[in-house]
């Protein structure tokens, strides 16, 4: 990658010298309208993304006897669970089952954490969402 962008500013150079002044910098000025363009563009696309990342949720550190419920982003209603609750089974001591690790930073994790029920994530959804029906 280096390198391809070392020959790009090499031939992109040679063809300024060739133009002479007047053109070279005619070229320049459109050049940089066009780079600046795609650094503005680059600039909004990292700030959607971190701010779509931002205010995520957590839990760490935990011992948890039942189950771990997290939901953020949903457009719609959300039923997560039968209208009574099965009993929580405590969590035995020593025991850690798996939990999922977190992929981005600032979404949803559960880490150092140890349950005795399931882990739900749900986020980003435009919908409904029914679980457990």
């Amino acid at each position: 990658m280096a390198f391809a962008v070392g020959v790009l500013a090499a031939g992109l150079g040679t063809f300024l010298a060739i133009q002479g002044l007047d053109k070279a910098d005619k070229w320049g000025s459109v050049l940089g309208l066009f780079v600046g363009l795609a650094g503005l563009g680059l600039a909004v696309a990292a700030a959607v993304g971190a701010r779509r990342q931002a205010g995520g949720q957590s839990v760490t550190g935990s011992t948890i006897g039942g189950g771990v419920t997290q939901v953020r982003g949903v457009g719609g209603s959300v039923r997560i669970g039968p209208a009574s609750a099965p009993p929580v089974l405590p969590v035995p001591p020593g025991s850690s089952p798996q939990v999922p690790s977190p992929s981005q930073g600032g979404g949803q994790t559960v880490t150092g954490s140890s349950t005795a029920g399931p882990v739900r994530q749900i986020d980003g959804v435009g919908g409904d969402v029914e679980l457990d029906r």
